[in-house]
């Protein structure tokens, strides 16, 4: 590798053979550490295709005696902001009630699920026990658990070619963005605006339930307002703004609902004198996820 003129020979012992010896330790030592770095490198590139390319299959996957228990909490806080009423110093009116629902999955076909549901509610605000019933729903219908209960439902607008599109896919991979556009109620009162799901990242998520592997969806909102043309007691909401944060966690491989939390923000500001925000948090968690 290296070629020497005019040098003597020198002893096995010599200060020169020892010296050589040592360079060669060194550049095997660099050689090393360059082939580590490589295969860090290259191992690296090989997994982010992995990560970024992760998809979730859109369908509901239950299995037949599927047990899935919920908590979900609900919390309501209204402050009067640049109020001219004469009212004294208040955190806001505050509003918040629980609820367990369970599901049993009793049967399948090709197309839908038949379940049955029972919902517990602390405190009663029906005043009365709530009957279990039976659901039929849809393998399609996934995407009513990509946000929280009590958010808008901006997903039932079937003849918007845009929300007919996103909900065709067979499935979607990390980092695409959904933005739906929202058009709800009717000509005299609703909600129009955005909603954009962004699928995150693919997370390991613990709950009481279990750990499951799951795709993160983070929810936003652009520019939602609520506008009635009525001019009796549903006209106070005319003008009405609309903000939503939120985070939902689906199990991959079968689109489960394992998590969601939403924040709703809701702005009033054509009282004069008495505006208002009201801030809604609601959570829901599988707590028990019992086999068949």
């Amino acid at each position: 590798m290296f070629k020497q003129q005019n040098s003597p020979i020198s002893s096995p012992l010599s200060p020169e053979i020892q010296g050589s010896g040592k360079k060669r330790h060194r550049t095997v030592y660099v050689i090393f550490a360059v082939l580590a770095v490589l295969i860090v490198i290259i191992a690296g590139a090989l997994l982010i295709p992995q990560i970024v390319g992760s998809s979730l299959e859109l369908s509901l996957n239950y299995t037949v005696g599927d047990r899935m228990v919920y908590e979900t909490t609900n919390i309501v806080i209204t402050q009067m902001v640049n109020t001219s009423l004469a009212l004294p110093p208040t955190g806001g009116d505050r509003e918040s009630y629980t609820s367990t629902i369970i599901m049993d999955v009793l049967n399948s076909d090709e197309e839908s699920y038949t379940i049955n549901q029972t919902v517990t509610m602390i405190p009663d605000l029906l005043g009365h026990t709530l009957p279990s019933i039976t659901l039929n729903i849809n393998k399609t219908s996934y995407y009513n658990n990509f946000l929280a209960p009590g958010a808008p439902l901006i997903f039932y607008n079937v003849s918007n070619p845009t929300i007919l599109a996103y909900l065709a896919q067979p499935k979607v991979k990390v980092g695409d963005v959904w933005n739906i556009p929202v058009n709800t109620g009717n000509a005299n009162s609703g909600l129009t605006g955005e909603v954009t799901l962004k699928f995150a990242e693919i997370q390991k998520l613990t709950v009481p339930a279990g750990t499951f592997q799951t795709m993160r969806i983070e929810v936003t909102s652009n520019a939602l307002s609520l506008h009635s043309d009525d001019e009796g007691i549903f006209a106070s909401i005319d003008g009405m703004s609309v903000q939503l944060n939120g985070t939902s966690y689906i199990e991959m491989g079968t689109c489960r609902l394992i998590k969601a939390d939403l924040t709703q923000q809701v702005a009033t500001t054509n009282l004069p004198g008495a505006e208002r925000i009201t801030t809604s948090y609601t959570e829901r968690t599988l707590v028990e996820y019992t086999k068949p």
